[in-house]
């Protein structure tokens, strides 16, 4: 089984799933690289090498900042090649999102020809993104079949960017900006009910999101709230639950597995994902061989019990493991990090035990 094989299962759905996993891909290392820029900064306050007040402190923040802050652009740009429109004309049209003076005018109601104008914010956004470079491909393609070569290249630039402008302001911001919402809503849903029952929920049901492709929706909220409030409380946690113990889980299927090859490729998809938190191999691993999965599952859910009881928060988006614990680690909340340790190794040393106990099916059947 692979993912791309589920996805082309859910129809439509899964098609929406891959096209926001080719845009994200090549972004997710800018903001891993903004998130460890982040941690670094941390370290140096907490060490005292640099005040928190300091200018070299603001530098450094703003360095880490620029990656989440400026997201929209980078997905312009990888939308801009997955749908293969010029990149120039997705970045230029993003860029009024961003003009001062069109900010400026949010300060009373906005009206364009009589058409109210909704306030979104659009710094840190994915989906409108996604959703208008999407809507320029097919703009771009209409307009370069009906208009003569000779007139396009004079015109066809000026008219895309015109009437695409105008959509993501009046229809595609405002869209998008209500799917991210409804998405956000429904995890503060989850998690007023209980945090600790929205920790458990989301510790069990996350390798099933991922095997579906349904995961995007999740670490982009996760990424925004990062950005937005500095912290995020539920998903970026319940990926370290689900990392680890998928990771502990194939580890020790590594000692009950009798053929050799097995055995090592079941040894390096578990530390892989303990250490650096790549867990997809290891979970695909464990799916194949059933009972490993189950201990996976048992793992991530007393994880996510213990860290939803404490309420433990990341200040930076990477995927974490215990090589990128660092991302728990704050001068204000000094005691964090040390329970989201106490959280990884509950979530190895649970699915470890827990699958070692269970054993393997005599024979997997498929990768």
């Amino acid at each position: 089984m692979n993912d791309n094989i589920v996805k082309k299962k859910l129809g439509i759905f899964g098609k929406i799933m891959n096209v926001i996993q080719e845009c994200m891909g090549p972004v997710i290392p800018m903001i891993m690289a903004g998130g460890l820029i982040k941690v670094l900064v941390i370290i140096l306050v907490a060490f005292n090498i640099i005040s928190d007040n300091s200018d070299t402190c603001v530098i450094l923040s703003a360095i880490g900042d620029a990656p989440y802050y400026f997201l929209p652009f980078e997905v312009a740009v990888t939308a801009a090649i997955y749908f293969k429109i010029p990149i120039l004309l997705s970045i230029a049209t993003v860029g009024i999102m961003f003009s001062p003076k069109f900010l400026e005018l949010f300060a009373s109601e906005v009206f364009f020809v009589g058409i109210p104008v909704i306030n979104v914010t659009y710094s840190y956004s994915v989906l409108p993104v996604i959703l208008l470079v999407w809507i320029m491909n097919l703009l771009y393609n209409w307009i370069k079949k009906i208009m003569q070569d000779s007139l396009f290249n004079f015109l066809g630039n000026t008219v895309v960017l015109l009437i695409s402008s105008l959509l993501a302001i009046l229809v595609i911001g405002p869209i998008g900006n209500l799917i991210a919402q409804a998405i956000r809503i429904f995890i503060l849903q989850i998690q007023s009910m209980s945090q600790v029952s929205a920790e458990v929920f989301f510790a069990i049901i996350f390798p099933f999101l991922n095997m579906l492709g349904m995961q995007w929706p999740f670490i982009l909220d996760a990424i925004t709230h990062v950005g937005e409030n500095g912290y995020e409380s539920l998903i970026i946690i319940s990926l370290l639950c689900v990392n680890i113990s998928q990771g502990g889980a194939c580890l020790a299927s590594s000692f009950r597995i009798k053929d050799n090859k097995k055995k090592s490729e079941c040894l390096g998809m578990g530390l892989t994902a303990i250490i650096s938190g790549a867990s997809e191999p290891a979970t695909y691993s464990n799916f194949g061989y059933k009972r490993p999965m189950i201990a996976a599952l048992i793992g991530s859910g007393v994880a996510g019990l213990y860290a939803g009881i404490i309420g433990i928060k990341a200040f930076s988006f990477v995927p974490p493991a215990f090589a990128t614990v660092l991302i728990f680690m704050n001068s204000k909340y000094s005691i964090n990090i040390i329970h989201a340790i106490i959280t990884g190794f509950i979530a190895l040393v649970v699915s470890f035990f827990v699958s070692y106990i269970l054993g393997i099916e005599a024979q997997k059947k498929s990768n």
